[in-house]
């Protein structure tokens, strides 16, 4: 059985970093503990609104990205392209910090095969957000 995984539903925790005026993001570096905490606690209050169907498939993406170790490959999908950012210097371990954020937990070590269908769409009604 072929695993769907949604790499598209991390970008919903973009706001922060889309919402930056070009002076916020002339002053923030990713690289940067201080500015990375700030991104990861707004990334959090934003995956904390999300159902528990959308917060699985963000996991998941992240999960697979770590696994397959393809990080130039699907970076896109982990930062917005369209905002102006230093490059991240340590791509898994930026992954595993933002997995540990979300989730309260390290990412566990994965193995999804070769049957893996990559999804790059919001599925309808879109994200799932709790009442």
């Amino acid at each position: 059985m072929e695993k769907k995984i949604f790499p598209r539903y991390i970008r919903e925790l973009d706001y922060f970093l889309l919402a930056m005026s070009d002076d916020d993001l002339d002053e923030f570096h990713i690289n940067e503990e201080s500015c990375r905490a700030r991104l990861f606690d707004s990334m959090k209050a934003d995956f904390d609104r999300f159902g528990p169907v959308s917060k699985q498939r963000v996991l998941e993406a992240i999960e697979f990205i770590l696994s397959s170790g393809q990080f130039e490959q699907f970076w896109g999908y982990v930062v917005p392209q369209s905002v102006p950012l230093d490059e991240v210097e340590d791509k898994p371990g930026y992954l595993r910090a933002l997995y540990e954020r979300l989730s309260g937990h390290a990412p566990p070590i994965c193995d999804f095969g070769p049957d893996v269908e990559l999804v790059s769409t919001i599925s309808p009604p879109g994200i799932d957000i709790r009442e």
